[in-house]
């Protein structure tokens, strides 16, 4: 028996691809007019994949029993900061988050419901990727003499980051605020292989050449990075599969 699935449409999609992460469980992302009754074959071609990542979204419902609980501060090992967290209760239809001081941060509104308060966390996390990551990613570039066009910053479920460009022309890299709860080595390394991409848009034997050459030991760092998901904190319920 297959497992439960959603399906996703996307103009964006060139080929299905499946993501597993605990808010979502398992998606089939199609490109658009993709015939869905091809999908139950797909996925049994995908099954031991799917098996194993469904078992590591397991495990990390089982680690954060209750991704609704609030934190008491937000810890971001990427740049070495720490914010305290003051929850206040009040009458507003959306919850907000201000910055109180250098690392105080007052959450409030109807605190009450886990669904605003997360979104407005996650929200104010993109926003410190804007501020950190964006400077991080063009320093970076201007070291490794790679040129690039723009660095956004979103929050996915599934990727630490991405690319679209074409070889020779400047790429955007797509970067995911939830780098900020990775040690600053890891953070590193996934920016290298994105800026890589704007060189080599694919993952051939010069790409990995070329990651090597700026960054060693590549194997270790990308083994490191399967198990980065666990750095991920339960309230933001997205488990990188």
């Amino acid at each position: 028996m297959h497992p439960e699935y959603a399906v996703r449409e996307s103009s964006r999609a060139k080929h299905v691809r499946f993501t597993v992460s605990i808010s979502d469980g398992l998606v089939v992302v199609i490109p658009k007019g993709f015939d869905r009754r091809r999908i139950p074959g797909l996925i049994e071609g995908k099954l031991g994949w799917i098996e194993r990542a469904m078992k590591r979204v397991e495990a990390l419902r089982a680690a954060w029993p209750d991704a609704s609980a609030r934190p008491e501060s937000i810890e971001l090992p990427a740049i070495g900061r720490t914010w305290r967290i003051d929850w206040r209760e009040a009458v507003e239809r959306k919850v907000k988050v201000t910055e109180a001081g250098p690392l105080d941060l007052r959450v409030s509104g109807p605190i009450g419901n886990p669904d605003a308060w997360r979104q407005a966390l996650r929200q104010w996390l993109i926003g410190q990727g804007r501020k950190h990551l964006i400077p991080w990613a063009e320093e970076l570039a201007r070291e490794l003499d790679i040129r690039i066009g723009r660095v956004s910053i979103r929050c996915q479920k599934t990727r630490w980051g991405s690319y679209t460009g074409r070889k020779g022309q400047a790429a955007t890299v797509s970067l995911n605020a939830q780098l900020l709860f990775l040690p600053e080595h890891l953070v590193r390394y996934v920016l290298i292989h994105e800026l890589c991409h704007a060189v080599h848009p694919d993952h051939s034997h010069r790409f990995w050449e070329l990651v090597e050459s700026h960054e060693s030991g590549t194997s270790r760092l990308r083994q490191e990075l399967r198990a980065a998901w666990r750095l991920v904190p339960g309230w933001l319920s997205t488990a990188f599969a």
